[in-house]
């Protein structure tokens, strides 16, 4: 032991009344760690790791900025190079992404004005003008858990021997991942490769943790306690310090700073973290700066974010409602993102002894994680809880919960990336969440911190795929302007295969091309054919920029209209290039794309039971802009209505074909004519229903992991047809093009139309008596206007639509209004039918609230009673 070292066993001894206290800490995460592997030998369960998780980026992520070659290639690179290091032992592959029901998103209705606070100076913040917030309600339940993300590890470390029973502590840089096992005297750092070593032991001159990496090749982290000399009884701080892992001083500690050591007793995982200015407190004192950041010599440095690190470091402010657990509002500090997410915990869950840790910085995005089930161990103090969950938190404001295998955690995450870690007998297997839940493809923009701008409102909104949108309400597109040559016949707009806007101007019959953020325009063609007919309607924009126009004569037969096929682009540009005759006038058309061309068939009226389009359905084919026919490939849709299946499936184009099927809502069980809908960016679909009966739009956001067996009726969406101001676009990146007085926006789903309720009715089927919990407080907050009009009230209640299954809704508006929801069809061959009878009444409001419900089952003929009642079926 060097000199250096018995002087701080001399402080540690002196000074035990503190320094235990600080060792308490580490002993206590350590038990837990011990328990959590006791509980996975045991019980396939695992308890706190006692740490924070280090995740790795892979791949590009859209911005240009390079990783580390190890990673670069994939976790199979990697552990070749690891193996070829001799420090790593390569686990196989582990079981494919086992999807359940998840939990989804909600918007919270009132904008939230929080304050902007961003550190200045360390130990200092600095307090902005507020910045109006809508937040988006993320909820997840120990009885109905989000889909279950099974982690593939990519490398295992060997576990050193830990007799003091620290816990192992874990950081994410750019391009490496840092593991501190306590004892050992060292880091063991993963990436990037030096002298073709991609991992290495590194000596370092203080025991740390928790730690955090970079920017550049520098860990910080919690270090001895500070004495101010030898005789002191109790130290005077705790130092932070910074050491190196490349360069001359390497494994020395370059810098120091001194913080209170009784604010950073019993610390939680991913305590610190990174700030515009330095290592931030996460969570103690919120985004409180520690240190500052230095080069490999100590040197200050700023924090990179506009070069090597390339992302900015966001800063979220994080409230406890009523001071539980099971309420978290969470903001992006300087603009108008926010979440709240909503925890409902198992009844045998139990309080851990440090409690979750903060809501932490990802990549590209921002994560929280927590345990919510029961506990395995209800004779110890402290709960070693089942189903550890994570919230991820996108920049525009989307979100979700996921769920890990009981013996993984979180154990770091940073802008580079989010980590997960389980303990073997001798090992510690990692892998990355990123790998697993792709984040998106742009992340947190910048917001100002500057003196100058710190007395304004940060305008940044949050980026999103192409367009970027304030998630809060709408973005003008100033360049794509609405014009009317009478109430109905007004611009009409329509989205290349790429994205882009494209407007048809009925007054000048011209066609205009517009950037993604309509801000300019590319391309103004005129339409060299006169077009003297009534209402002309761009319809979409097929292959090869050819843009499809649908007119309507002023004279002639009732299969005179036409679908001309016009390029915005190249030497025949504004010429119709072809010309599909006979459309019918009256009634009007629907078209689809297909893989060949546009289907065309009539509109509109419910559609019956069958699969449309249907197999002879006529086809104009698309052409390019010379007017050859070329094939799309974008995807294309298929409805299925009653015995057909009541679904909707996206077709993706490819010799495979790729299918996948969205079950429909009950809102939408009955379809008028074929919907409007778009491919989604994530792989989804989104869909918008007229339903005139109802006087209202239907839209459905539908991602890939929506259930067959139900739905997720928070991404089922009303607005009254009266509110619709002309026609409106759906865009891939699940937002809505919608028609101003004299110009067009772009809104988010939430802005456009008003969520459905994201609960579920409770039934006793022993008794029939169903309940709603949480929809008349949902109803008083939101002021739906669903509420006002019982069809779409029921569908709140009977919100599922299987196959064959039909629903009725019959509304007896008396003293005591009861509406009645019959679903028929049945794939069942002893219940033929189930009822539900739902008492309201009208608040002052005017809107429903519901009372009471009661739920009962017809048998089929031959099966039992002909009665709705919870009577069993023979």
């Amino acid at each position: 032991m060097n000199e250096r070292n018995d002087e701080r066993l001399d402080h540690e001894l002196s000074g035990i009344a503190m320094a235990a206290a600080l060792e308490h800490e580490r002993m206590v995460s350590a038990h837990e760690v011990e328990s959590a592997l006791e509980a996975v030998r045991s019980r396939a369960a695992a308890g706190d790791l006692g740490g924070s998780p280090p995740s790795v980026d892979r791949g590009s992520n859209g911005q240009g900025r390079q990783r580390s070659a190890w990673v670069l290639v994939g976790a199979a690179a990697a552990v070749v190079a690891i193996l070829g290091a001799g420090l790593v032992a390569l686990v196989g592959d582990g079981p494919d992404d086992v999807l359940v029901p998840a939990t989804v998103p909600t918007l919270a209705p009132a904008p939230t004005v929080v304050p902007t606070t961003i550190p200045d100076e360390p130990g200092v913040a600095t307090t902005t003008a507020p910045v109006p917030v809508e937040r988006r309600t993320l909820s997840v339940d120990a009885a109905n858990p989000p889909r279950l993300v099974e982690p593939v590890p990519y490398a295992s470390v060997p576990l050193a021997p830990n007799p003091n029973g620290q816990s192992t502590e874990f950081a994410v840089g750019l391009d490496h991942v840092i593991l501190n096992q306590p004892g050992t005297g060292t880091f063991t750092v993963v990436g990037p490769d030096v002298d073709g070593v991609s991992v290495r032991e590194v000596a370092v001159d203080e025991e740390v943790g928790p730690i955090v990496s970079g920017p550049g090749p520098v860990v910080y982290g919690f270090g001895d306690p500070a004495f101010d000399d030898n005789n002191q009884a109790a130290p005077r701080g705790l130092r932070v310090v910074a050491i190196p892992f490349l360069g001359d001083r390497e494994g020395d500690v370059v810098a120091v700073e001194e913080v209170d050591i009784n604010r950073y007793l019993e610390l939680p995982p991913l305590l610190l973290g990174h700030g515009p200015n330095g290592v931030i407190d996460r969570g103690r004192i919120a985004n409180d700066t520690v240190i500052g950041y230095v080069d490999q010599n100590g040197v200050d440095r700023d924090s990179g974010e506009s070069s090597d690190v390339g992302v900015p470091f966001p800063l979220f402010d994080v409230e406890r409602v009523d001071g539980t657990e099971n309420v978290l509002i969470v903001d992006r500090i300087g603009s108008s993102v926010g979440w709240e997410l909503d925890i409902t915990r198992d009844a045998a869950h139990t309080d851990t002894y440090v409690g979750d840790g903060p809501v932490a910085a990802g990549l590209q995005r921002a994560i929280f994680t927590t345990r919510i089930g029961a506990n395995t161990t209800p004779d110890e103090d402290f709960g070693n809880n089942l189903m550890p969950v994570v919230a991820l938190m996108n920049p525009d404001g989307s979100g979700e919960w996921i769920r890990l295998p009981d013996d993984w955690d979180v154990v770091a995450s940073d802008v580079w990336g989010t980590l997960l870690a389980r303990f073997t007998d001798d090992a510690i297997e990692l892998a990355s969440l990123d790998d697993l839940v792709p984040p998106p493809e742009r992340g947190f923009e910048p917001v100002e911190t500057d003196a100058e701008s710190a007395n304004t409102p940060s305008t940044t909104g949050p980026a999103v795929l192409e367009p970027v949108l304030d998630s809060s309400a709408s973005d003008d597109l100033p360049a794509v302007e609405r014009q009317c040559v009478t109430e109905f016949d007004c611009t009409s707009v329509a989205l290349t295969e790429d994205g882009r806007i494209v407007t048809l101007d009925p007054v000048g019959l011209s066609l205009r091309v517009h950037d993604f953020a309509g801000e300019n325009v590319l391309i103004d063609q005129p339409i060299a054919e006169v077009l003297d007919d009534v209402g002309p309607e761009l319809v979409t924009v097929g292959p090869d920029d050819v843009a499809y126009i649908r007119t309507f004569p002023r004279t002639g037969t009732e299969s005179a209209g036409e679908l001309l096929a016009v390029p915005l682009d190249g030497p025949q540009a504004g010429a119709v290039v072809r010309r599909s005759t006979g459309l019918p006038v009256s009634g009007g058309t629907a078209v689809e794309p297909r893989r060949s061309g546009l289907a065309i068939f009539l509109c509109c009226g419910n559609v019956s039971d069958g699969t449309f389009p249907r197999p002879d359905v006529r086809i104009a084919p698309w052409v390019d802009r010379d007017g050859n026919a070329v094939e799309s490939g974008a995807p294309s849709f298929e409805l299925a209505v009653g015995d057909a299946g009541n679904s909707l499936t996206r077709v993706d184009a490819g010799d495979d074909q790729v299918r996948q099927s969205f079950q429909l809502p009950a809102a939408v069980g009955t379809p008028q004519g074929f919907p409007d809908v778009v491919a989604a960016d994530d792989g989804g679909a989104l869909a918008s229903y007229v339903s005139v009966a109802l006087d209202a739009v239907i839209l459905v956001d539908m991602d890939p992991d929506w259930p067959r067996n139900r739905v997720d009726n928070s991404d089922v969406y009303y607005v009254p047809i009266s509110e619709v101001v002309g026609a409106f676009t759906l865009e891939p990146s699940g937002t809505v093009i919608a028609s101003s007085d004299d110009g067009f926006v772009r809104r988010t789903l939430h802005a456009f139309a008003t969520a459905g309720w994201a609960g579920s009715p409770e039934t006793d089927v022993d008794t029939g008596s169903t309940s709603a919990p949480g929809l008349n407080e949902h109803i008083e907050e939101n002021q739906p206007f669903w509420a006002d009009e019982p069809t779409l009230f029921a569908h709140q209640i009977a919100q599922t639509l299987g196959p064959n299954e039909q629903v009725a809704v019959e509304f007896d508006e008396s003293e005591e209004p009861v509406i009645t929801i019959t679903t028929t069809g049945l794939l069942d061959d002893s219940t033929a039918a189930v009822r539900r009878v739902v008492t309201t009444e009208r608040a002052d409001d005017g809107l429903l609230r519901f009372v009471s419900s009661t739920y009962g089952w017809r048998c089929q003929p031959g099966r039992g009673h002909q009665d709705y009642s919870t009577e069993l079926c023979i």
